[in-house]
């Protein structure tokens, strides 16, 4: 009979982030042709601001058919929203608790102590499927595949966030490497071509980073988290809100983004500006964004040949921004939007081609202005054409006032051509008095938008004015399938 074990990583001791000051990890164990990986404790956390240990849940986890469950560490982050210049509302959640492991091979139960009175729990996104089975405040379930879920015992006030991901190999050879523990690095470390960064499991690194202009070929990788802290807002000015971002890139090629826990951005989380044309061929996989504060974006798509895949985004400004890109896919994405910002929100400063969202979960989406929203300067010359969102569900969007409209599409076209959108097998649970605007100008028509199975609040939409939805005269060739 195989013997059965559990993969714990042991990455002991602290590891200083400098380079070449490397630690050996233990490889993971092969265990019945399966792996289950838990990560391990950060350790002493009372120095990270807004970063604890969480006193509301208890998660464990096992080999289904094994008898032994595992813990895993449970993280806690409060609501610590700051006012900004801007004004505007904090989410209506008081903290977020999250958790992360790793499995393959195998299918994995999962255990979930809530640590209050349970008189109901739901597990999102919901077309998931998961059904757990409860006991008092204790629930279980089964996992065949990592998944990233919410799990939300009596209302959404304290979600849980479980990251069920596939194993990684650390690497210590990264010029920046962060074994377990936690770190301090200060804002804006910068990072320059050819560099690497790895955060590995149980690393928490309070601080930021920076790529150097005009760099190319940097990753930016592991299963530990980077979180920032409490920074009083002091400007509403583009250049103090990149300075305090999570990472903020310009004119970057060949970045590689993948497998973070990125925490408590000040400011925009993931800001890639495009200056000069310099930002192409950069990806971002299995990313999760959880910030409160306004002005968290999640990652900017800017440029050219870019995939934002498989990542969670979890914020209070916009999940997606853009201001000008090319041939980028956005994919396998779930997010819980906050009361300031859009799903995808394109602001023009460059021409837009060739974009495409598909398979996107919007569990959540705690008020705002729209879900997709283009905005552009009546005369500009620069074009959108060619968009299609596929495979999109939309569990809520409330109206929370009457700037908060939280409307599904909002286009106000100041470009040269708006052309060529596909919105097909497109999902939204409910359904606002107002759902969306269609307004160009004669200078900047709006034309050849098509719905393919679009669904709102249960039912399918086979017309602008049964979707709730408005155009002018310069908006034409407008269809239903």
């Amino acid at each position: 009979m195989k013997a059965y074990a559990i993969v714990v990583y042991l990455l002991l001791g602290l590891v200083s982030s400098c380079k070449k000051e490397i630690a050996s990890p233990i490889n993971p164990t092969i265990v019945n042709d399966g792996i289950l990986t838990i990560y391990p404790s950060p350790g002493n956390l009372s120095t990270v601001e807004h970063l604890t240990q969480s006193n509301d849940y208890t998660v464990e986890i096992r080999k289904t058919g094994e008898t032994e469950y595992k813990p895993c560490f449970v993280y806690k982050t409060d609501n610590y929203w700051v006012d900004t210049y801007f004004g505007g509302i904090s989410k209506p959640q008081t903290s977020a608790s999250f958790t992360s492991f790793a499995f393959s091979k195998t299918s994995v139960d999962v255990k979930v102590t809530f640590n209050s009175t349970a008189n109901n729990v739901t597990i999102r996104p919901l077309n998931f499927g998961i059904n757990p089975t409860k006991n008092g405040n204790v629930i279980t379930f089964t996992l065949s595949e990592p998944k990233k879920i919410s799990v939300e015992f009596n209302d959404l006030k304290n979600p849980l966030f479980l990251f069920a991901e596939a194993p990684d190999i650390p690497n210590t050879t990264a010029t920046y490497y962060y074994g377990p523990g936690v770190h301090n690095i200060g804002l804006q470390k910068t990072i320059k071509t050819n560099e690497s960064v790895y955060i590995a499991a149980g690393a928490v690194v309070e601080g930021s980073f920076i790529t150097a202009y005009n760099t190319q070929n940097v990753s930016i990788k592991g299963r530990g988290i980077l979180t920032m802290g409490e920074w009083k807002h002091k400007s509403r000015e583009v250049p103090w809100l990149g300075d305090h971002s999570a990472i903020k890139g310009n004119g970057i090629s060949n970045l590689q983004m993948e497998g973070l826990i990125i925490a408590n951005s000040c400011g925009w989380t993931i800001p890639i500006y495009n200056s000069g044309n310099l930002t192409f061929n950069n990806q971002f996989r299995n990313l999760k964004l959880i910030s409160w504060n306004g002005n968290t974006d999640g990652i900017w798509v800017n440029g050219n040949n870019h995939i934002v895949d498989d990542c969670f985004i979890f914020n209070n400004d916009d999940i997606i921004m853009s201001h000008g890109a090319s041939n980028c896919k956005v994919s396998n994405l779930v997010a819980w939007g906050g009361p300031w910002g859009r799903l995808y929100w394109l602001n023009n400063q460059k021409s837009t081609s060739n974009i495409v969202f598909e398979n996107i979960n919007l569990i959540g989406k705690d008020g705002g202005v729209g879900l997709i929203v283009i905005d552009g300067t009546t005369g500009t010359n620069m074009s959108v054409n060619d968009i299609t969102f596929k495979n999109i569900r939309v569990e809520a969007h409330p109206k929370t006032s009457n700037y908060n409209t939280n409307k599904f599409i909002i286009f106000n076209s100041g470009y040269k051509s708006l052309d060529n959108w596909i919105f097909e097998d497109v999902t939204i649970d409910d359904k606002n008095p107002d759902e969306g605007d269609l307004y160009g100008t004669i200078n900047s028509p709006i034309k050849g938008i098509k719905f393919k199975n679009l669904k709102i609040g249960g039912v399918k939409v086979n017309s602008l004015s049964e979707g709730n939805m408005d155009k002018n005269e310069f908006a034409t060739g407008i269809t239903f399938e």
